[in-house]
């Protein structure tokens, strides 16, 4: 894997991942990368017939893009200087035949950006626009992708009598 911010021109860079499944039993198969210390088991969803114990495909789909979305902010609020409280994403994806074949149609995504004081809500907010135009995943994906981003101030807790449980 190769650092994706480099000095060179975009279309000079190329960048390889590798990842092997292998099957395990019924409907269930080890993911794994050479890479990676940590592999993963992948079954098929209860929505086509598995157990719905392990992640699926179709799990991993959304992860892929919430987690590049994820590291692509990141990496603009590095730049930016952002200094960041928290940061969540979750997505739901929409399954629909088309042309007689399944396919994910539509994908919300629910960024939450958390900072910690009003004058870096329009850094945050730049940051945020950057990566859905940059995000590798985000980019790659046929599906309509609708963005609900959210900036939220976090108010630090103090301890008086209100913030304790």
């Amino acid at each position: 894997m190769t650092d994706i911010f480099h000095t060179g021109k975009k279309s000079d860079k190329q960048v390889f991942f590798e990842v092997q499944v292998n099957w395990l039993d019924d409907n269930k198969g080890l993911l794994s990368a050479d890479d990676i210390s940590h592999p993963l088991t992948v079954a098929l969803p209860p929505e086509f017939g598995g157990e719905g114990k392990e992640w699926s495909p179709e799990h991993l789909f959304l992860s892929a893009l919430t987690g590049s979305y994820m590291t692509t902010f990141l990496a603009f609020c590095r730049k930016l200087g952002i200094a960041l409280f928290q940061f969540e994403c979750s997505a739901i994806g929409q399954i629909e035949i088309v042309d007689g074949q399944y396919a994910f149609t539509t994908i919300n995504l629910y960024p939450i950006i958390f900072i910690t004081d009003e004058t870096s809500r329009e850094l945050a907010a730049t940051a945020m626009e950057k990566t859905r135009k940059s995000c590798l995943v985000g980019n790659s994906i046929n599906a309509r992708i609708i963005y609900h981003g959210e900036i939220k101030l976090h108010h630090l807790l103090h301890n008086s009598q209100e913030d304790q449980f």
